[in-house]
């Protein structure tokens, strides 16, 4: 089975790599949709389900024709041969997905984006949110990336910090309030094990006490990333 599947990935990588350099555009990009597929299909399971379809034209050019048409531009990086592959994505969903998960939530949240073919029939591909990037002045989701994440795969994530206990805490009820340091965790994890959130409980912290990396509960597969644990997160405090 290790054996299928990196053949299966081999085969993704040599037809994206076809693609990028010979120029080919919708046909050769769904064969690369095939093989990509190929590796990614069984890692499939969980996630947020997304809708998606080839794109074959790149530039500014293209991207806002895209736009126009009511669609959004992503793209997903780092496949099964460090390929990249072209995505474009219906702009009303797309925006109400990141509206709701907000752009902290959204690079660290794992993704089963369903790329439609040329042919009718549809693949799976399994991908870690990266970036959401949006216009200044309305918020309008200009583009989002990826990078593909199978479960054993080690990516880095931010994961959103969130605080519980508040509303009984002893230095906040003595006029103080949250002093965020760190409103992100910096973290290796396994595909398979990304946090959404790390929750701590301040219900307990006086007025001045810190809460340092230490305290945090990190689940089997997800590390630290180069931080000294002993550095404060947070503080109670006027």
């Amino acid at each position: 089975m290790q054996a299928l599947r990196l053949a299966a990935r081999r085969a993704a990588g040599e037809a994206l790599l076809e693609c990028s350099t010979s120029g080919r555009q919708p046909g050769a990009l769904a064969q690369a949709c095939r093989a990509f597929s190929a590796a990614a299909a069984e890692l499939a399971p969980g996630g947020i389900t997304l809708a998606a379809e080839l794109r074959g034209s790149v530039g500014s050019i293209a991207a806002n024709k895209l736009r126009k048409g009511g669609k959004t531009p992503g793209i997903v990086f780092s496949g099964p041969g460090e390929e990249q592959q072209l995505l474009a994505f219906d702009a009303t969903s797309l925006s109400k997905l990141v509206t709701k998960l907000g752009r902290t939530a959204w690079a660290c949240t794992i993704f089963n984006l369903q790329v439609r073919r040329d042919d009718g029939s549809s693949a799976t591909l399994r991908a870690l949110g990266r970036q959401v990037h949006m216009t200044a002045d309305t918020d309008a989701v200009e583009n989002v990336t990826f990078i593909y994440c199978p479960p054993e795969r080690q990516v880095r994530v931010e994961v959103p910090l969130k605080v519980i206990g508040d509303d009984v805490c002893p230095g906040i009820k003595a006029g103080g309030r949250v002093n965020w340091i760190r409103r992100t965790i910096p973290c290796l994890a396994r595909g398979d094990a990304i946090p959404q959130d790390f929750t701590v409980d301040i219900s307990k912290m006086a007025m001045n006490d810190k809460m340092s990396f230490e305290a945090l509960q990190l689940p089997e597969g997800v590390s630290l990333f180069k931080v000294n644990p002993a550095l404060p997160i947070l503080k109670v405090a006027k």
